[in-house]
């Protein structure tokens, strides 16, 4: 049963907590430290082998009767949820997204009667550019300042790898990444994803022509003391998806995201066929406002259900 008022469903007399830590057994969704409470909290975990990995686990296999799991972008190791249920079915994108990155499998459209779907973008006005035309600026930006340091904002965790992997392929250099993301990267290495990256500290970091730090660490003054030390100019930018509708104070902004936008996620719910829609994560009620006023069922997470709840086949209620 999917129970619409604490977002979880029972398997075998189990509350399975969906992204977060309040059952005895957790669907992680994917390796991002605001998804992964139920490993620092000690739960069971059912996830991807490489969750476990990027977060330091070792992976457990686990098989729970009328549930699977399927890619869903974002994130190496991000993954959906669908379940079978009697006289219905159910699925749970967690954050997604509807194409392949350097280091991801776009996200399949599973078909389904109730979809909880990630409502991080879902608002008309969060619309990304193309994603090709993105990267093609952000080889572009690094190709024309080759005689000063470029750094890249980028979170340590998933997109430092994508943003190593771009680096590495498109634009043949290797980027100097800081303690956090060098151990991230060794984790997707561990994984099976090649990366080429330089830690911070070498001395070859000193000759490197392009970094990547957390966001909070790029700016116009964190580039003048950068410019200072290393004794050229440098060159500062983010890639992150609020550059489409966000200022930075940096060089260049990329909306690069490992979301899907309000056109994608748009696409999921119509695709699925779903005639209930979940909104969860970020502003969930915001989501589910809009889509209620263009006649979509929808209802933000732990509020009441609007519908019929449903059993999970083969499992006690």
């Amino acid at each position: 049963m999917y129970d619409f008022k604490s977002g979880t469903l029972t398997a075998n007399g189990q509350k399975l907590s969906l992204d977060d830590a309040s059952g005895e057994l957790c669907f992680v969704s994917h390796a991002h430290s605001d998804h992964t409470e139920a490993f620092s909290k000690k739960r069971e975990v059912f996830a991807s082998q490489e969750t476990f990995t990027l977060v330091g686990k070792e992976p457990i296999a686990r098989n729970l009767s009328g549930i699977s799991l399927h890619h869903a972008g974002h994130m190496l190791g991000a993954r959906q949820l669908f379940a079978q249920l009697d006289g219905g079915t159910f699925a749970y994108t967690g954050d997604f997204s509807l194409h392949d990155s350097y280091t991801a499998r776009a996200a399949e459209i599973l078909q389904c009667d109730t979809l909880m779907i990630d409502s991080t973008y879902c608002l008309p006005q969060m619309r990304f550019p193309k994603r090709y035309d993105v990267l093609a600026k952000m080889e572009k930006f690094v190709k024309q300042n080759s005689a000063s340091h470029v750094v890249f904002g980028a979170y340590s965790t998933g997109k430092a790898q994508e943003l190593v992997s771009f680096l590495n392929r498109e634009c043949g250099t290797a980027p100097v990444v800081g303690a956090r993301a060098a151990k991230m990267c060794a984790a997707y290495e561990k994984c099976g994803v090649r990366l080429d990256y330089i830690e911070a500290g070498s001395e070859e970091a000193k000759r490197a022509p392009v970094s990547i730090l957390p966001p909070p660490e790029v700016n116009f003054a964190a580039g003048a003391r950068m410019a200072s030390a290393l004794g050229k100019s440098v060159k500062t930018a983010v890639a992150t998806g609020w550059a489409a509708n966000s200022r930075f104070p940096v060089d260049e902004s990329f909306p690069l995201s490992d979301h899907a936008d309000f056109a994608d996620t748009m696409r999921y719910i119509y695709e699925s066929g779903a005639a209930t829609v979940i909104c969860a994560n970020a502003d969930p009620e915001a989501a589910a406002h809009y889509l209620r006023s263009i006649g979509i069922n929808a209802v933000p997470k732990g509020e009441a259900s609007p519908g019929v709840q449903t059993r999970l086949a083969g499992m006690q209620a």
